[in-house]
């Protein structure tokens, strides 16, 4: 039974049960995932599921259930749930929409992808990292996938909506060695299209990341221009991005929660959650509850100007809805969250600003991130990278740190580069920030 007979089967059994409110959620996913090791096949997993999921509401309490099938026992299972759960007015299926943008997220080449065809991407992979330099001594793991996906939401108030995509993602983790020094370096691409992946550039640039840390020194302590890569850029923006969640907001676990039109950021930052940019792994036209989705504008040249709401949650603050429910398949039941934070690049390239500086560090790698306060921006981390005069490398640096506010350190930004790369859920460039305090671990 297809996906969109197992949703019209459960929206018959409802009906029958006289449910006036419910929502069946849809999801089929087929999956190939391929891993090389030794030039040949070191994994593979195959994987295709589909499933639907019920919600209804009954007398202000949600019930949930779900399950790979439509049956009376599913729908006897939601309307159990709903009788011990909390009653909440602000609990609702969501209204009828009648505008969604349309997008077009599949890429026939690689739903066309067989197994044969992955197996031969991920060794091709391995391939290129080891021909890329005499130093790779192992591979851990390169990877390659392609999935295709489904989606399809029904609910008694007349939405009916549903999105197909494509998508392929390649990693790998290389290890290099020269006389008794040893470094990683990974690298990764992804994309709904089989043109978004390059697979020489993939396994070339992790080899580089590699061998560009060989003999990394420690730092003394100083104050410096500091230049954070499109990658810890996005790390940290994933940290911030909490911040504009309304629950966030509401339950005063946000830095930003009496911040709605101040200046918080520098002047060049704007920043936007846009599910509808293509780029992003989880582009799609309607919401997690089928909501259309849509740009928000999140800080306009420093300001910040919005939050991020679901249904539930924008009824708690008296807002619509921007469009943020967020699940990850039939399994869960629909929470609000951020979907594709975007920084907006600047006009310039960045090495442009770099150039003649005496000494800048280039971060390029950071760790403990996660352990930094999500509510008053306070971090404490390491950080590798590169030590740079007038652009040019005089040397690694590794255990590095620094420490201090996340939120004053993006208001001092002095310029966004043009470097702008994807990174499933986050889309940003390099930054730049014109002194900092770094320290030797």
């Amino acid at each position: 039974m297809g996906l969109g007979d197992k949703i019209a089967k459960a929206v018959d059994l409802l009906k029958a049960k006289a449910i006036r409110d419910f929502e069946v959620y849809g999801s089929a996913t087929d999956t190939i995932r391929a891993e090389s090791k030794e030039c040949s096949t070191g994994f593979l997993n195959r994987s295709n599921e589909s499933g639907i999921s019920i919600r209804i509401l009954n007398e202000g309490s949600l019930g949930f259930a779900y399950g790979p099938d439509a049956s009376e026992e599913l729908i006897d299972a939601a309307i159990s749930s709903a009788r011990y759960q909390f009653k909440d007015e602000h609990n609702h299926i969501p209204p009828y929409f009648d505008t969604y943008i349309g997008m077009d997220l599949v890429d026939h080449s690689v739903a066309n992808l067989s197994v044969d065809d992955c197996i031969s991407q991920a060794i091709s992979l391995e391939k290129t990292a080891r021909d890329a330099d005499s130093r790779v001594k192992q591979v851990r793991k390169a990877s390659f996938s392609r999935s295709i996906a489904s989606t399809h939401i029904v609910n008694s108030h007349g939405i009916d909506i549903s999105s197909d995509s494509t998508f392929v993602s390649a990693s790998i983790m290389v290890m290099v060695k020269d006389s008794d020094d040893t470094q990683s370096g990974y690298e990764f691409d992804l994309g709904h299209c089989m043109a978004d992946i390059d697979i020489e550039k993939i396994g070339a640039d992790a080899v580089k990341n590699a061998t560009d840390m060989l003999f990394a020194k420690k730092i003394r302590t100083m104050k410096i221009p500091v230049v954070f890569d499109n990658t810890t850029t996005a790390q940290m923006l994933d940290f911030i991005s909490d911040a504009f969640v309304g629950e966030n907001v509401l339950k005063g676990k946000s830095y930003l929660q009496d911040k709605m039109g101040k200046t918080c950021f520098s002047s060049t930052i704007t920043l936007t959650d846009n599910p509808l940019d293509k780029r992003s792994a989880g582009a799609c036209p309607y919401d997690g509850e089928g909501c259309p989705s849509r740009k928000t504008v999140l800080v306009e040249d420093g300001t910040v100007l919005a939050f991020l709401y679901d249904n539930y949650w924008g009824r708690v603050a008296g807002k619509r809805s921007t469009g943020n429910s967020v699940r990850s398949g039939y399994r869960s039941v629909p929470a609000l969250g951020f979907r594709h934070i975007c920084m907006e690049p600047g006009k310039e390239d960045l090495t442009q600003k770099m150039r003649g500086l005496k000494q800048l560090l280039k971060i390029t790698d950071i760790m403990g991130m996660h352990t930094a306060n999500p509510i008053t921006g306070e971090f404490s981390v390491g950080v590798n990278g590169l030590l740079l005069n007038d652009n040019s490398v005089l040397y690694p640096v590794r255990e590095a740190a620094l420490s201090g506010n996340i939120y004053e350190m993006f208001s001092r930004v002095g310029a966004v580069g043009n470097d702008v790369r994807e990174f499933g859920h986050v889309l940003c460039p390099s930054v730049l920030i014109e002194e900092m305090d770094i320290s030797s671990q």
